[in-house]
């Protein structure tokens, strides 16, 4: 499980493009004059420790961020001595300190949906027993935002902050399913389209599919596409205008559950919870 863990972070964009894609020689010229080139490389530093690496070395750090020797060293420095990077004065190794969590705490906190959702995860965790999921979609990947994990789990759960591509993740492909053709294409545009287990969907055509299903059923089902033994289904939340927000998912295993029995048992659970946290986003159904 952790190799598959490892193979997922290190199919993320690569991070000398800059932060959400862009060429660092190109960002200044799309930015405006007002781009602080300089951030944007600390940032960078940051972000090479997304990758699932608990620490690296500057060459490291040089390598993920095509950032040269010098550049690495003063951002680093810079870094350390605000205290978001800790150094192993024998190694010579960083890595990551805990202030850096100042930052989660503060999008936690401004998040509106994650201050209402807490307790309606809570429920459908109890009433169904499984490990739940809230997700948000950045650039091609989705980000955990919350996760109750299930009381007795065979699989090695993500944490809040983790990344996985949307294009093979039911989360992913939920939100999706509530974006615009045009926005779909470009995530998918810019996705790498690569396997991590033997049921892994690349085919562009069959994920198209699998999202169009999505939006006629509204939710979708992965089948051991990031780790093999998994399996999750998730549906979309949505915001007032009817565009899809976030991802709500529940995982198992194929050890525990059939895709019919997800079908029959969770499904109507699912749906239900992402009704509700849609409507306390704003959103109303046309049935309704």
């Amino acid at each position: 499980m952790g190799t598959a863990r490892r193979r997922i972070g290190e199919a993320l964009p690569p991070l000398h493009a800059a932060i959400d894609g862009v060429q660092p020689d190109e960002a200044a010229q799309d930015r405006g004059a007002l781009f602080v080139g300089s951030l944007e490389k600390g940032l960078r530093v940051l972000s090479a420790f997304r990758g699932g690496e608990s620490d690296l070395g500057l060459s490291d750090i040089c390598r993920i961020t095509n950032l040269d020797k010098s550049s690495a060293q003063r951002c680093t420095h810079t870094l350390v001595a605000l205290g978001y990077l800790e150094k192993d004065t024998r190694t010579r190794r960083y890595h990551p300190s805990a202030r850096v969590l100042d930052w989660t705490v503060a999008y936690m906190r401004s998040d509106h949906l994650i201050q209402v959702a807490g307790p309606h995860l809570v429920n459908l965790h109890d009433e169904t027993r499984q490990a739940v999921n809230l997700s948000r979609l950045v650039d091609t990947d989705v980000i955990y935002v919350i996760r109750i994990p299930a009381r007795r789990a065979r699989l090695l759960s993500p944490i809040v902050g983790e990344r996985v591509p949307a294009f093979c993740t039911a989360s992913g492909r939920a939100i999706l399913s509530g974006r615009s053709a045009e926005e779909v294409a470009a995530v998918l545009d810019r996705s790498s389209l690569q396997p991590f287990t033997e049921g892994t969907i690349c085919d562009r055509k069959t994920i198209l599919t699998r999202i169009a299903a999505a939006r006629r059923t509204g939710y979708t089902i992965a089948e051991e596409e990031c780790l093999p033994g998994e399996l999750t289904i998730a549906a979309p939340i949505l915001d007032a205008e009817g565009r899809s927000i976030a991802g709500l998912n529940m995982s198992m295993t194929t050890r525990d559950w059939t895709v019919e029995r997800m079908r029959a048992e969770l499904a109507p659970a699912l749906l239900r919870t992402a009704a509700l946290l849609s409507n306390l986003q704003g959103y109303r159904s046309s049935a309704a």
